[in-house]
């Protein structure tokens, strides 16, 4: 006999995707240029460097953490990558470089974090800080001009029409989605995320989950960094401002929550859609960027108050249990 399912139980949870196609349905009547096949490949192009770095912020924040360094780290990444492509024309190596620096902050906003027992908010702020100041000086301010064309592959390029920046966030949302739905290690963020004396207790080592974490948000930073200056064909030391508070607001839009173990990344990647779609329709209706600035405000507190009322100690604990089962069968 089936259930019949409730308007309250469609809009839980369908109520993300519904929003987006809300969201489109109104820009496209504000804005007669919103559904033009350039404007739409343009969103995605825009949304993608994002959407790069929130799948790392994703399994933090399910986790119960939080980095506020990625608009910094895929600074500091991007800038280091262009000076050694300028340096040795090497793309291969300005890719390398570019995640390695990224992996690096990551590294040491876990090992502060978990080490020290330090909040993520101070930890990673100070990264914030660190990375961007470390940008600006290697650079000396200035950006790094790069004169050869094949910098510019991942950024500007395509293939068969689409972008392939927009081919990598959708090639790195399959790799996230399958390390954190099928993978022991997805478990392991979940429960540590829902419940960390319970996860400790049953034998996962909470503080390498963290330091992994921490590691695969920063590499996601790196590369982020590295399209974004290959777009740009320039290595910005001004670059990245803010883009972690994007990432962050259409994660917790996406349906995670700040006190951990509940989220996904399809509904982060909804989220950071429904971000990406706004900014483009403020754009074209030409408001002033103070006032997005407003309307980025006012989303956060929304997706905070949403987060509060919505998210109870009942998805923690139905999540913790189920991890609690899989250890038993393997048991």
């Amino acid at each position: 006999m089936n259930k019949k399912i409730s308007p309250m139980q469609i809009l839980k949870r369908y109520g993300i995707i519904l929003l987006l196609i809300l969201l489109v349905v109104i820009c496209s009547i504000l804005s007669s240029n919103f559904l033009t096949p350039t404007n739409i490949f343009n969103i995605l192009k825009q949304i993608s460097v994002v959407l790069i770095i929130a799948y790392g912020e994703c399994l933090l924040i399910i986790a119960g953490q939080t980095d506020l360094s990625p608009g910094s780290v895929l600074c500091v990444s991007g800038v280091l990558s262009a000076m050694a492509f300028v340096g040795t024309g090497s793309l291969v190596l300005a890719i390398v470089v570019a995640i390695l620096v990224g992996a690096l902050a990551g590294v040491c906003n876990g090992f502060f974090v978990t080490r020290y027992a330090l909040p993520p908010f101070i930890v990673t702020l100070g990264m914030q800080i660190t990375a961007r100041g470390i940008a600006l000086f290697v650079s000396h301010g200035a950006p790094v001009v790069i004169g050869q064309e094949s910098f510019k592959i991942l950024g500007q390029g395509s293939l068969f029409g689409v972008p392939n920046v927009v081919i990598l966030a959708a090639v790195l949302f399959v790799v996230a989605w399958f390390v954190l739905n099928r993978t022991s290690y997805g478990r392991y963020i979940y429960a540590v995320g829902g419940n960390e004396e319970a996860a400790k207790a049953s034998g996962v080592g909470i503080n390498k989950v963290k330091v992994i974490a921490f590691t695969i948000c920063g590499a996601l930073s790196g590369v982020a960094g590295f399209a974004l200056m290959s777009r740009m064909n320039v290595g910005q030391p001004n670059a990245g401002v803010n883009y972690e508070f994007d990432a962050i607001i259409g994660v917790i839009l996406g349906g995670a929550s700040f006190s951990g173990g509940i989220g996904t990344m399809f509904g982060a990647v909804v989220g950071c859609m429904i971000i990406g779609v706004l900014n483009n329709v403020l754009n074209l209706l030409n408001v002033s960027p103070y006032i997005q600035q407003i309307v980025k405000g006012l989303l956060i507190l929304i997706a905070v108050v949403a987060d509060a009322k919505s998210k109870g100690q009942g998805g923690k604990s139905i999540l913790m249990s189920k991890f609690q089962k899989k250890k038993q069968e393997q048991a």
